[in-house]
């Protein structure tokens, strides 16, 4: 969510018809555990600084989660005329208890318009009650940055490097049960040939249970956790596997709801094996990769094999295809005018109520 943000924000501002406000929180990883609550603690105040000093049309927030102040900001907000808007991604709208569920509902009843980033984003909004007519679907984005050749001077000598007769799988994101890494490594990563390999780009709390199952199928050797890299030594990673994988599992209260790194690995020309799930099912054709059931050991094992088989020029043509799909229907340039557009139709609709 933070990636497509500060993506969206940037073709925004280069728009020259368009002024912007903006309330960014900008800072590294290893602060990000004190300075979010520190942020959404001051927004606000903030919010409402820049409200009433600042004319505006509308307040767009890049998330659910920074709009979870309007049931008691929106009546003050309204009094500038203001439409108020969200971009939902899935998690921001499916997380938490009941209770936290009740103030998201609460939450959405204040939005002028919802843009959704994927048809199951859309559906759990609507399963929540809010009204179709409010919403519409618009998927993430991906930056040309990612065609861009990576800085030499950032090299990271720690960075696994394909070696000859390797086939090498990768797998980006944090690490929760929904991703599904552990399950692959312990139910799939087996049935596959010794010279079949899968990095993991990432971290989060089933790093250990990911380590348990490299432990317990003796698969030291053959999968190998590379914890969180910045953007230069993650395109590295990109351009040296062969084929990306996601291998996500259905979790109660828990969904996808997009996955910008399935463009990520387009862009650089990886096939993708996913699975069949929410809203990785919008970004996966056949164009760039192939959508699989959910816990299906075999059916991954298999895919990944038919990979394996395909001639040098087979795989070129899969990555020039995939690569070329990808650009065409998510790179930023071409979705900015839609996203503004999404905007400028709210401002032409009744408030909500």
């Amino acid at each position: 969510m933070q990636r497509a943000a500060r993506d969206l924000l940037a073709q925004l501002e280069s728009l020259e018809d368009l002024r912007l406000s903006e309330m960014v929180l900008a800072c590294p990883s290893r602060e990000i555990g004190w300075r979010v609550p520190l942020f959404f603690l001051a927004s606000p105040w903030q919010l409402i600084q820049r409200v009433w000093l600042w004319r505006a049309d509308v307040v767009l927030f890049a998330s659910l989660n920074p709009a979870l102040v309007l049931p008691l900001l929106a009546p003050l907000m309204r009094r500038r005329g203001l439409r108020l808007m969200a971009i939902a991604h899935g998690l921001d709208i499916t997380q938490g208890p009941a209770i936290a569920q009740w103030w998201i509902r609460r939450s959405l009843a204040q939005l002028d318009g919802v843009i959704c980033v994927s048809r199951a984003t859309a559906k759990a909004c609507l399963d929540r009650g809010y009204a179709t007519d409010r919403l519409q679907v618009l998927p993430n984005g991906i930056c040309s940055r990612w065609q861009s050749p990576p800085s030499l001077s950032t090299t990271n000598t720690k960075l696994p490097t394909r070696k000859p007769g390797i086939f090498v799988c990768l797998a980006v994101g944090r690490q929760i049960p929904r991703k599904g890494y552990a399950w692959f490594v312990d139910a799939v990563m087996p049935l596959l040939p010794e010279h079949v390999h899968l990095w993991l780009v990432g971290y989060g709390p089933q790093a250990m249970e990911i380590e348990r199952a490299i432990e317990k199928r003796d698969l030291r050797h053959r999968v190998f956790p590379l914890g969180l890299l910045g953007d230069d030594d993650l395109a590295r990673v990109y351009r040296q596997a062969d084929l990306f994988v996601m291998p996500n599992l259905r979790i109660n209260r828990d969904m996808e709801g997009f996955g910008i790194v399935l463009l990520e690995a387009g862009l650089h020309g990886l096939y993708t094996l996913a699975s069949c799930l929410d809203g990785i099912t919008d970004v996966i054709s056949s164009a760039n990769g192939f959508l699989l059931p959910p816990r299906d050991a075999e059916a991954f094992a298999q895919a990944i094999d038919t990979q394996v088989a395909l001639t040098s020029q087979e795989r070129q043509r899969q990555s020039e295809q995939a690569a070329a799909w990808v650009e065409s229907r998510f790179e930023w340039s071409s979705l900015t005018p839609r996203y503004l557009d999404a905007i400028q139709h709210v401002l032409t609709q009744p408030r909500a109520s």
